[in-house]
């Protein structure tokens, strides 16, 4: 079963993604800020991470830049989501590796189950 670690501060998003992956097969564990989330994926190794830009703590960014530099989590895919994009802000992501980019407000269970599946596809 892949596991599919959720770093988000909105705990009702988090717990409604969660829901939707797990009855997709998946086992989801969520942390709420971008410092837990390093200390999770370091734990826990997961297949995929989905991360928020806009966190206490540690800023998505921060987070994603932090696992490229981790060798044992710089494979890791990372979806990044937020509604806080400007083209500037994007373009960071990208360079930092993020594997997908999405708009936390168009991002529908649906349209996370999606991203998941096509980004774990396209790593397996």
């Amino acid at each position: 079963m892949k596991r599919i670690l959720i770093v988000d501060d909105n705990q009702m998003l988090a717990n409604l993604y969660r829901a939707s992956l797990t009855a997709a097969g998946f086992t989801v564990e969520i942390a709420g800020d971008g410092e837990s989330g390093i200390a999770a994926a370091r734990k826990t190794r997961p297949d995929l991470m989905l991360l928020d830009m806009m966190m206490p703590r540690m800023n998505g960014l921060e987070v994603l830049t932090t696992l490229r530099g981790d060798p044992a989590l710089n494979g890791v895919p990372v979806i990044v989501f937020s509604n806080a994009y400007t083209p500037d802000r994007m373009e960071k992501l990208w360079e930092a590796g993020a594997t997908q980019v999405l708009v936390k407000a168009r991002g529908s269970p649906k349209v996370i189950l999606e991203a998941v599946r096509t980004a774990l596809g396209a790593h397996s």
